[in-house]
């Protein structure tokens, strides 16, 4: 059974959150490892962007994906959470004006996207697991 970018990217997500509670907090602060926090934020709301344009409002599973990965990464108020939030933001915003209806690029870049997710999730991932 093959599965979607956007199945695998959920699944991807699942194991980093794992894998991230049980990480002491010293090996995630290094530049790379927050680079990537923020480019997979801005992937989540580009995807959370698309979803909403084809699927409507009520569609908020990104953005709770989102919420879960700050509770997790940046569970306390500051830069790194900050960060991460208007990275998210940002991208909603920059993805919903690029499409704003549902047509076959829209769900094709959303493919394109969970993608470059997965990409992210797993450098994230042997980040962790190198420490």
């Amino acid at each position: 059974m093959k599965l979607n970018p956007v199945k695998l990217l959920q699944i991807s997500f699942f194991s980093v959150v794992s894998i991230t509670l049980a990480v002491p907090a010293h090996s995630q602060d290094s530049q790379s490892y927050q680079d990537d926090l923020f480019i997979l934020s801005e992937t989540l709301g580009r995807i959370h962007a698309i979803r909403v344009t084809c699927n409507g409002q009520s569609d908020q599973y990104w953005r709770r994906y989102m919420m879960n990965f700050l509770d997790l990464e940046a569970p306390t108020p500051g830069y790194l959470r900050s960060r991460m939030v208007e990275r998210f933001n940002s991208a909603f915003s920059d993805e919903s004006n690029r499409h704003p209806k549902c047509t076959v690029q829209a769900t094709q870049t959303e493919q394109e996207l969970s993608e470059r997710g997965q990409q992210i999730t797993d450098r994230l991932s042997a980040s962790i697991n190198g420490f």
